[in-house]
């Protein structure tokens, strides 16, 4: 069967939206749990803010959990510029003021950069992957984008209710594939 991204992206928000707050609650603690098992180095991490209304995995969870075990970690999010079709990534401190974008998502309104060479992981939204590590985002391309300028060996981490599809067939050369994807059941490394 051919899989398209853009069906994927249909069937896997549907599937994610169709999961009672319960079975989301409950994923969402055996992600976590997984991840608290991984031992990945590094100080600097890009995370982001989950949509609920998209039921995403509640990203502060692992957060919560990277930050326990790097108590020194720099913890940074997105933002997106209004004029073009980047991303930068912004350092969280105490206090910071948010503001939603024009997707809807909350970002820092200001904050010291990160540069993306001095990040060392980034959890990466998703909604779904194939078993090679390539994502299905929401198709606007800010992280693929982003993540190309990254270093090589920035961990890339993504988390989904659900196990990997076979093989998402069209893939573009500037698609950026994860390292890990952390599921209920397992993590899967690529």
């Amino acid at each position: 069967m051919f899989m398209l991204k853009g069906n994927v992206r249909k069937e896997y928000l549907r599937k994610r939206m169709s999961l009672s707050e319960i079975e989301r609650n409950e994923n969402a603690l055996l992600i976590r749990d997984r991840f608290s098992g991984l031992d990945i180095p590094g100080k600097r991490l890009l995370s982001y803010c989950a949509l609920s209304e998209q039921s995403e995995f509640d990203i502060s969870l692992v957060e919560e959990v990277f930050l326990q075990q790097s108590p020194m970690a720099v913890l940074a999010w997105p933002r997106i510029s209004e004029t073009s079709k980047n991303m930068e990534a912004v350092i969280l401190k105490k206090g910071a003021l948010f503001i939603k974008n024009r997707y809807g998502i909350l970002e820092p309104i200001a904050g010291e950069l990160l540069s993306p060479t001095d990040i060392d992981i980034a959890f990466v939204p998703l909604i779904a992957c194939d078993a090679r590590g390539y994502r299905v985002g929401y198709g606007k391309g800010y992280y693929d984008r982003y993540l190309s300028r990254c270093r090589n060996n920035m961990v890339k981490i993504g988390f989904s209710y659900f196990e990997p599809v076979d093989r998402l067939d069209d893939i573009h050369e500037f698609d950026v594939p994860l390292n890990f994807c952390i599921t209920p059941t397992r993590i899967y490394e690529f």
